[in-house]
């Protein structure tokens, strides 16, 4: 049996796993699914229109590139092409390209974002709740689209929480809402929800 029918370079295998994508174009973090990869890129698809040629932060869970199961990798990649697709959920095809091979830890090894709200680290102590039950977690980034959150408690993505941050300097706590774009096996990635115009 041939194991590279499309005669590519590098052979492709299927591994389906959700995806995160990130940069200044498509804003802070959208999610995606990956279908296949190989060596060095992988192909996905989303409903988000890039162009060929951006430059993005791709975040993997459970990657294929890790040494163990269930790892959430994140690698600095550029999109190579963009098809349309028909017979899909999503609406478009990419295939990518890695620029680096070796994963971006959760600082990003102090390397330049793309983010569109540049994220200021620290070390924040705060009440949310989820469910309506006041849990505690630190914040260990934070921007003006979102916050990083370490916590143990048992949140998934997609879920919205009610976050109370204090304010060191004006003395005061900001009431937000956020909901869960990514998780990995250090905490969440909460995206900061506009105000519901009543």
């Amino acid at each position: 049996m041939d194991s590279n029918p499309e005669q590519r370079i590098k052979t492709r295998f299927k591994h389906e796993a959700p995806i995160t994508l990130e940069n200044f174009e498509i804003g802070e973090l959208h999610r995606a699914r990956m279908f296949d990869f190989s060596e060095n890129g992988i192909y996905f698809e989303s409903d988000y229109h890039i162009h060929p040629g951006t430059e993005l932060y791709i975040g993997i869970s459970n990657s294929p590139y890790a040494p163990e199961p269930d790892v959430y990798e994140c690698y600095r990649a550029q999109i190579r092409w963009r098809k349309p697709l028909k017979k899909s959920s999503f609406y478009y095809g990419y295939g990518v390209k890695f620029l680096e091979m070796k994963p971006i830890d959760d600082d990003f090894n102090g390397k330049p974002e793309l983010r569109k709200h540049p994220r200021k680290s620290c070390t924040v102590p705060i009440k949310y709740a989820s469910n309506k039950v006041i849990q505690q977690g630190v914040i260990k980034n934070i921007s003006l689209g979102g916050v990083f959150l370490k916590t143990d408690n048992g949140i998934s993505i997609g879920q919205k929480l009610q976050l109370a941050i204090p304010v060191r300097k004006k003395g005061k706590v900001i009431q937000r809402v956020g909901k869960i774009v990514w998780v990995n096996r250090f905490g969440v990635g909460i995206e900061f929800q506009k105000p519901s115009r009543k």
